[in-house]
């Protein structure tokens, strides 16, 4: 005798898990802050000061390099795991 076939559930929008954790969704707004620290100091800072030469670079650096991959490339274990 032949088996009877299961039913296949159909599921028009299949539930999908975030890839990303807080902690992610954190660092990418602490990036994006960053950011905008750092190109607010680049704008009121005279030609020659510290602040427009040397530390708004310092911190856009860190943001576009360091801290923006970080949140998109690291995975973080999520809190209901």
């Amino acid at each position: 005798m032949a088996k009877p076939k299961e039913k296949k559930s159909k599921v028009i929008f299949p539930k999908h898990e975030i890839p990303f954790s807080a902690v992610n969704f954190f660092l990418l707004i602490f990036g994006v802050v960053l950011i905008f620290i750092g190109f607010y100091l680049m704008a009121i800072g005279g030609v020659d000061s510290f602040t427009a030469v040397t530390l708004a670079p310092i911190l856009l650096f860190i943001a576009y390099v360091i801290i923006i991959p970080l949140a998109i490339l690291k995975k973080f274990k999520n809190e209901k795991s």
